[in-house]
C-alpha cells in the first residue's frame, strides 16, 4: 500500500512538465547530459541533508517558474557514485551543465535571486571543454571481495573511483588482515589506484601486499619502481628500502 502511494503520489507531482526530476547513475545519459542547448542544474542532495530541505522551496519554485528555461535534475548520493566520481565533497551541491559539459559549479545555501542569478550568468556563458566524466575512468579490474565482512562489493564500489581512498584501504589490509582472499582483495584494490593514478604511494602499498603474499620477485620489482618514483619526486625512500631490503636477504 504504501508503494503505490509513493507511486500515484509521484504521478501527481510529476504531471507539470517543468517538474524537478531524480536522476540515477543509469539515468544520466539522457537527461543531464542532453545536447539541447538548455542549461540544466544537476543537484546533489540526500533525505538528511539538513540544508537541503531549506533549499526544497527554492528549487521547487525555479522548476516550476516556466520564465526560466532550466531543468533541474536532483540526484540522491546515498543511492548513487556520480557524486564520488566528480568529487562531490558536500551537499548540497549544484553543477551547471549545458551540452554534456560543466560550466560552472556552486555549493551551499543560497536565496532564490541568488540561484536564478547563477541561472543566467552560466547560461550566457561560453559551453567549452570534455563532457562530464560522470561514469569515471574504465577499469580492467573488477571489483572483487575480500573475506572479511567489510569488505564486500558494495562497500567496495564506494572507492573504486578514488585513488588515494583505493590505496589506504589495501594499505589497511596489508597491516591487519592475513587471509589470502583479504590480500587478493587488497592487491585488487591498489591495482585500480594504481590505475586511476599511479604514484610512489600506491606502488608501495602493492609491493607490500605482493611480499605478504609470497611473490617476492613482482614485490620488488614494484619496491624498486616506487623507489625510483619517490626519489624523482624528492618524496622520503626509507620504507620502500626496507622492505628491499628485507626482500634481497630473504
Amino acid at each position: 500500500m504504501r508503494i503505490l502511494f509513493i507511486i500515484t503520489f509521484s504521478l501527481l507531482l510529476t504531471t507539470d512538465s517543468y517538474a524537478q526530476e531524480y536522476v540515477t547513475d543509469a539515468t544520466m545519459e539522457d537527461t543531464v547530459m542532453a545536447q539541447d542547448d538548455q542549461i540544466k542544474i544537476l543537484y546533489f542532495t540526500a533525505p538528511w541533508c539538513g540544508p537541503c530541505k531549506y533549499m526544497a522551496p527554492v528549487i521547487k519554485s525555479i522548476s516550476e517558474d516556466k520564465t526560466i528555461d532550466v531543468t533541474i535534475y536532483k540526484m540522491n548520493t546515498d543511492d548513487n557514485i556520480s557524486d564520488d566520481i566528480l568529487k562531490v565533497n558536500s551537499i548540497p551541491t549544484y553543477f551547471f551543465i549545458k551540452n554534456g559539459r560543466k560550466i560552472g559549479q556552486s555549493s551551499s545555501v543560497m536565496s532564490r535571486d541568488k540561484m536564478v542569478g547563477l541561472i543566467k550568468k552560466h547560461d550566457a556563458m561560453e559551453v567549452k571543454g570534455d563532457l562530464l566524466p560522470y561514469r569515471g575512468k574504465a577499469s580492467k579490474y573488477q571489483i572483487a571481495a575480500g573475506d572479511h565482512e567489510n569488505l564486500t562489493k558494495k562497500n567496495l564500489e564506494q572507492l573504486w573511483h578514488s585513488a588515494q581512498e583505493l590505496n589506504e584501504l589495501s594499505w589497511n589490509i596489508y597491516k591487519n588482515l592475513t587471509a589470502q582472499k583479504d590480500l587478493a582483495c587488497a592487491l585488487n584494490l591498489v591495482n585500480r589506484s594504481i590505475e586511476l593514478e599511479e604514484n610512489n604511494y600506491n606502488l608501495q602499498t602493492k609491493a607490500h601486499v605482493l611480499h605478504k603474499m609470497k611473490e617476492p620477485k613482482k614485490a620488488l620489482q614494484t619496491a624498486q619502481k616506487a623507489k625510483n618514483l619517490a626519489a624523482r619526486s624528492g618524496t622520503s625512500t626509507a620504507i620502500i628500502e626496507e622492505l628491499i631490503k628485507k626482500i634481497e636477504a630473504e
